[in-house]
This record gives structure tokens, sequence and C-alpha cells, in this order.
């Protein structure tokens, strides 16, 4: 037996096949079906994994040009506008008050119209007082707006205006609410709101629905995923940030699943608002389900596709709820979905955001990968399940498509049928068949396992050259487009390794990079001996009131790029800029004993950069700037968006040597005193700094 395990399997073929000729049909007929089973169960393998691709990618697009739709409205003239005529109005009712029968109306509104509709959908009796506005801006325009407009919950956006809201408020609603209708009409929006940034007060919303006018950074919706992606948003300098809020139950839309785009609105370079458009579930349903259509998208009797959230409930509609509400409430009872949860899916009349769906696909999606497996799904069943990640700013979701394990075997089910009928005609035929099939089905196989060979040993450019178009052939481009694939990741790791290692020297020193490739997240560490230099621009608020915003903004950026060409000239360090300060170090990353006479030099060439663009630009910038030399702590502050810093007493004398110098290099009595005969140095000149004793300091002309 040792010996016949050393044999090919062609040889191995034609002696089984000639020797005995129905263990010959027998063997062809197991390997055909075992070809064929394969063969199936890729295809359908690769029609669930095309579905799924298939609606990742327009999920991703429609999301993408969600995107670019609250960005291209947020930086629109009519938002801006809008923005900053509805804020004043909102802070000018600050002080407004409402009469008796007014305040009754609008807890009338909550406790008769809002709350009861609420509580039929959620879990427990909501608290009116929880509900009802405290400021009175809120209650003033709920009153107007809500309580007092006659049209019903989700129409109380057909008011145009409140004649009886004479207000700044009232006169930016009449002139701007119509153009609002209009955005919402054009890009099927539920509602466009208009957000403060600093006390995220909803100033204004289309939709009127109750969380108009609230607070979300401590009202009654703040708890909700728009609350906390708003906060995340707030602290935003960049007019293109744009952040999108998970689906949820939105109670205010009285608990219909709700997902939100929001993007900062800047007048200049100030940030006044937040844009937040909200959009329903309905579209992308349509998309994941073919609007409602799944055998005509090849899903068969068992097949969808559904997206299943971070919280690992699903976020579209389930084709089994949609065709058999009682059999799909039926089935995941049995498959162990709690009561509590069933009864929220019978009061929703949706499983959306409500229904947990267990597994391995989901949880790997969720982790970022995609692939196909067998598993159990949420009615019970095992399910033959295609899984990957959907991600856009800091969402994921989890896209699935499956069928029933049962329906998706089917078709090999069906052509083992046809094996059995078949195998005995082809007894004749076994023997000259064996000959010929052995070669032509090990040619490829060999080729096919050289280059898996090749390709494990570490080889990226592996290529197989199969001739046949059957399975082989199939399985031989597969196995070509994994080698390129396996190539380009490879390059494009590669690639993104060295950006990110640019990326992270650009932003911190070589040593703190270091440090946390090391694991030092904070790269904390003390220097004994660095020179330091702080300086400040002065006179560029009166470069800014005569040249304008723009220009002093891009003049400063050409100072700072200047100042950090000559800095690498000189090999020192840029710690930060923050205004028209600009700290810089050298010593750091890289000893250098004559760190402080290269800072002086640094230091020089600043000046005479700042007298040229003076004499070019016919301005009088002046440029103050303390050296220090001594001990410092460096580290990396923050987490998400990190910078570096220095701290100590050397820093702090540094700063104090450049405040009020009006275009003078001071230098403490360490620098002096290294620096030697090498410059012109007037002094010493006393200071003192706050906490410590009078210090000396030269001046250096230039």
């Amino acid at each position: 037996m040792a010996g016949f395990g050393r044999v090919s399997i062609q040889s191995k073929m034609i002696v089984l096949l000639l020797v005995v000729s129905l263990a010959s049909v027998s063997a062809i007929a197991v390997l055909g079906y075992s070809s064929a089973k394969a063969s199936l169960t890729r295809a359908v393998e690769n029609q669930l994994q095309g579905v799924r691709v298939s609606k990742t990618t327009t999920l991703k697009a429609m999301l993408e040009a969600l995107r670019d739709q609250v960005i291209s409205i947020s930086d629109s003239q009519a938002v801006i506008d809008g923005m900053r005529l509805f804020s004043q109005g909102y802070r000018d009712l600050s002080s407004k008050t409402l009469s008796v029968h007014e305040e009754e109306k609008l807890r009338s509104f909550y406790a008769q119209e809002f709350l009861p509709a609420l509580s039929n959908l959620i879990d427990g009796q909501p608290i009116l007082e929880h509900y009802l506005p405290s400021n009175p801006a809120a209650r003033y325009l709920q009153y107007h707006y809500l309580a007092n407009n006659p049209h019903p919950y989700f129409k109380k956006h057909e008011l145009m205006s409140d004649p009886s809201d004479q207000t700044l408020y009232g006169e930016a609603h009449a002139k701007l609410h119509k153009l609002f209708a209009r955005v919402v009409k054009i890009f099927h929006f539920e509602d466009v709101m208009l957000i403060d940034p600093d006390t995220l007060d909803v100033v204004y919303s289309f939709q009127k629905t109750s969380d108009f006018a609230t607070n979300l950074l401590q009202g009654p919706y703040s708890n909700t995923n728009l609350g906390e992606r708003l906060r995340a948003l707030r602290s935003a300098r960049d007019r293109d940030d744009f952040k999108i809020a998970d689906f949820e139950p939105y109670r205010p839309s009285l608990g219909i699943p709700m997902g939100f785009a929001m993007s900062p609105i800047f007048n200049g370079p100030t940030m006044i608002g937040v844009l937040v458009l909200q959009f329903p579930i309905d579209t992308f349903n349509k998309v994941l389900t073919g609007d409602y259509k799944w055998r005509e998208e090849g899903l068969g009797a068992t097949g969808e596709t559904y997206v299943v959230g971070p919280d690992r409930t699903i976020r579209s509609r389930s084709r089994f709820m949609y065709e058999d509400p009682e059999r799909f409430l039926r089935e995941v009872r049995d498959g162990g979905v709690s009561t509590k949860i069933i009864d929220r899916i019978v009061r929703q009349k949706t499983a959306m955001n409500a229904l947990p769906i267990p597994g391995i696909s989901v949880e790997r999606a969720l982790q970022g990968l995609s692939g196909i497996t067998i598993t159990r799904s949420y009615r019970g069943t095992d399910v033959l399940s295609a899984y990957g990640p959907l991600e856009l700013d800091s969402l994921r979701w989890a896209v699935i498509s499956e069928m029933d394990l049962h329906e998706a075997n089917a078709p090999v089910r069906q052509f083992g049928r046809r094996v059995v009928v078949v195998a005995s005609a082809l007894a004749l035929l076994v023997s000259i068949l064996a000959l010929v099939c052995s070669q032509l089905l090990t040619r490829p196989l060999r080729a096919l396992t050289d280059g898996a060979r090749r390709l494990g040993a570490g080889e990226t450019d592996v290529k197989v050259q199969v001739g046949s178009h059957d399975e082989f052939g199939e399985l031989g481009s597969v196995f070509n487009e994994m080698s390129d694939s396996i190539k380009t990741q490879k390059e494009q790791l590669e690639e993104q390794v060295r950006k990110n290692q640019e990326l992270l020297l650009s932003i911190l020193p070589a040593s703190a990079v270091a440090q946390r490739q090391d694991g030092d997240e904070r790269a904390s560490r003390e220097f004994a001996d660095v020179s330091v230099l702080f300086s400040e621009l002065v006179g560029m608020e009166e470069f800014s009131h005569s040249m304008g915003d723009a220009k002093a903004l891009a003049a400063l950026g050409d100072l700072i790029s200047s100042f950090d060409d000559v800095a690498e000239t000189y090999g020192i360090e840029k710690v930060k800029t923050i205004g028209t300060s600009y700290l810089a170090v050298c010593g750091l990353s890289v000893s250098r004993p004559d760190h402080a006479r290269r800072i002086v030099q640094f230091a020089e060439e600043m000046v005479r950069i700042v007298m040229a663009f003076n004499r070019e630009h016919k301005s009088s910038l002046n440029l103050a700037i303390g050296i220090n030399c001594g001990s410092v702590v460096g580290g990396v502050v923050g987490k998400r968006k990190f910078l570096y810093d220095l701290w100590g007493d050397t820093v702090t004398i540094a700063k104090k040597l450049a405040t009020g110098s009006s275009g003078a290099i001071r230098v403490t009595h360490n620098v002096y005193s290294r620096l030697g005969d090498q410059f012109e140095l007037k002094g010493p000149i006393r200071f003192e700094v706050e906490g410590k004793s009078l210090i000396e300091a030269w001046q250096i002309a230039v």
C-alpha cells in the first residue's frame, strides 16, 4: 500500500478504471458528481456574493451621494443666511413667555397628541415633563409651530408661517421655509434641521416634529445617535467635515427608523452651525429588496439581502415578515427571540432596529471581513450566507445575502439523481475515457498545484496556463485573479505603510514616532539638553485689516512654510504652530552639540524672511523671538487628532522672552554662554518670570 500511495493520480485512475469496469464507472460518477457539486455550490456562492457586492456598492454610492449633498447644501449661501437668521431669531426669544392659555395648549399637544401616539410604539409609558421643553425659546416655538399648528403631526411643515409670531424668527421662517421645502422635495429628505454648534439647539426644523427647538446636548433626545454624532462634530474645523448617524427608532418620528447626515456650516472661517439631513430607510429598503422582487433578482424562494448594524440588530426589511408576518413571528419565536422583542416588532410593524441577528457572518462582517459561510439564520434555519462590511465615516454595517441551504443545494441533489441514471450507460465507455480524461484532468491540477506551491513560497507574480474553458479553466482564472490581487494588495500595503510613515514623521519628531511604534502611544520622554525657540509674529492683525482675512491667512501660511523650509536646512524640528506663534526645537530627535548655534542662525533667517516679506508687501510685521537651552519633557497630546508638545521651564522662559520684544531675538544666559563670540549680543537685560527669580537675557542684532 505504501508503494501504491506514491503512484500518480493519473496512473491510479487508469489502473483502477481499467481493472474494474464497474468500479471505474462508479469512480467517474462520483468524480463528476463531486466536481459538479463544487461547481454548482460555487455558482450559488458567487451569485450570493455578486448580489451582496452589488447591493453594498449601491448602498455605499447612496451614502456617498448623501455625504456630497449635505456638504454641498451646507456650503450654500441660502443655508448660511438661514443659519444666521434663525440663530439670531432663536436667541431673541430667550425672554419670551407664554400665556396661561398658550402653556395649556402646549401641554395639551404633548399629553393628548404626541405622547399617546408614542406610547403605542415604545416600551413603558413616556413622562410628559421629560419631553416638554423647558427653555423659553423652545416653548415659544413649539407652541406656535406645533401646538398652535392646525395640520396633523407629520404635516406640521405645511404651515408656512404663523401670523401670530411677530418676531425676527417668524420673519425668517416666512422667508426661508419655502426654500427648505424645495430642498426636501428635490432630494427626498424627511427633514432639514439647523443646529447651533455651541448649544446644540435645533434652531430650525422643516418637519416640525417634537425635536424642533429642543436641545440635543441635554434635552429629551440628547441620547440619540443624532445627539451623539452632533457632539462629535461640534468641534469641526473643516467645512467638508461629515458625520452620519446610524438608523434608530427615532421618537420624534414616532419610532420610525431614521438616519441623519450632517455637515458644519461655515460663514467665512467661522463655524456658525450644523446642517442635518434626516432620511428614512425606505430608499435603502428598495435597493436591498430589489423593490420587493426577490425572485426576479435570482434569490429564489428563501434568499434575501439585509443590513445589520453594530448593535447586531437588522437595519432593513425582512423578506419573511413582508411575505408572511405570522409565519415569520412564529419562526423567530421558535428560534429563541424573546417575547419582549417580538412584542416590539408587532407594535412597530417592522423588525428594523429590533430583531437581533446572531451568527458568525454578522460578526465577521462587522470586523471588516468578507466571505461566505454556512450558518444559522435568525429564523433558525441553516443558510448559505455571503457577508461583507459597508463603511462610511464612522458607520459600519454588515451586508448579508443568504439563502436557505436546502434551496441552495437543490441543483446538487437534482444532479445527483441524474448521475445515478446515466452511470450504467457510461460503463462501456469507461476504459476509453479513462485514458483521455486522466491526462486532461490532471494537467490543470498539476499547473494549479505548482502555482499554489510557488504562491505559498512567497512569489507574487505567479500565473497558471489552463487552456480549457471548463471548471478548471474557471479555477485557473480565479487563481490568476487571486495571484494578481495578492500582488496588488502587497504593493498597496507597502505603499500605504510608506505613506503612513511619512505622514507620521511630518506630524511628530522622529524620536516620538519610534516610541509610538514601540507601543508608547504618548511617546513621553525627558530631553536633558535642547535649544527651544518660541516666536510670535507681531502686526498680523493690522495686516489682516488692511489686506483682508483670506489674503492674510494665505500670507501667514507662506511665512510658516518658509520658516519650515529654513528649519529643515538647519536641522530644526518644528513642534507646533498656533495662530501667529511658532515653537521649534533643536537637538531633540538628533543629538547636536551645536544646537544653540543652529537655532540662533535659524532665528536670524526667520527675521530676514519677515523683513523680505515686509519689503514685498509694504507691511510692518515684526517677529518676536525667545530662545532658551535646557531640559524639556516632550510627548503626544490627544488620541485621534494628536499633536506633539513640549513642557518645562525651558519652554516657559523662551515664551516669556518673546513676549513684548516687538521684533527682537532674545536669548538666555544658557544660550549666551554657548555662543561665544559668534554673534553680536547686547545685554544683559533683566526679565521677571512668574514663579521664578529675575533672569538675564541678551539681544542679538540682525
